[in-house]
């Protein structure tokens, strides 16, 4: 089931909506998590949650879809009920969607791929690292594999 949900400030009457495929509680908490950590993407949501503290919010259930609904289905829902809050003035979303990427979320993702060490390999690495493990016996893993492959064939 896919639920539409609305992240409410009781002091202010103010909305983030959402949209996800699990757990609404699991959902909060996640929420929750980013917003003590100070890395929530909704600013104005960050400096509520900092304001009025964490009692003060709380997970509305907007709408349940069918778990198979197509995406255009849930962006559709999820925008509507963001149109209802916007009307009123008590929106937090800064974006059109919650689970798209905005263009400069991408463009920092894809340089951060770029530059964070470790996290590409250049085919000169591939190759150093490749020579530097041949002849090296495979790690306890390769034997646990080995022996159960074994017992399967008996």
């Amino acid at each position: 089931m896919v639920t539409v949900y609305a992240l409410e400030c009781g002091a202010t009457g103010m909305a983030y909506v959402g949209c996800t495929a699990g757990k609404s509680g699991k959902r909060m908490r996640e929420h929750r998590c980013l917003l003590n950590k100070k890395r929530h993407s909704a600013e104005r949501l960050q400096r509520d949650w900092d304001r009025y503290g964490g009692n003060a919010f709380y997970i509305k259930t907007l709408e349940t879809l069918p778990i198979d609904t197509p995406v255009s289905a849930k962006r559709e829902a999820e925008l509507r009920w963001m149109a209802h809050y916007r009307a009123d003035g008590r929106l937090y979303n800064a974006h059109g969607n919650s689970f798209a990427p905005t263009p400069e979320a991408i463009v920092k993702g894809v340089e951060a791929a770029r530059t964070v060490v470790g996290n590409r390999w250049s085919p000169e690495a591939n190759l150093k690292r490749r020579l530097s493990q041949l002849g090296k016996p495979k790690g306890h893993g390769a034997k646990i594999s080995a022996t159960k492959r074994a017992k399967a064939m008996r």
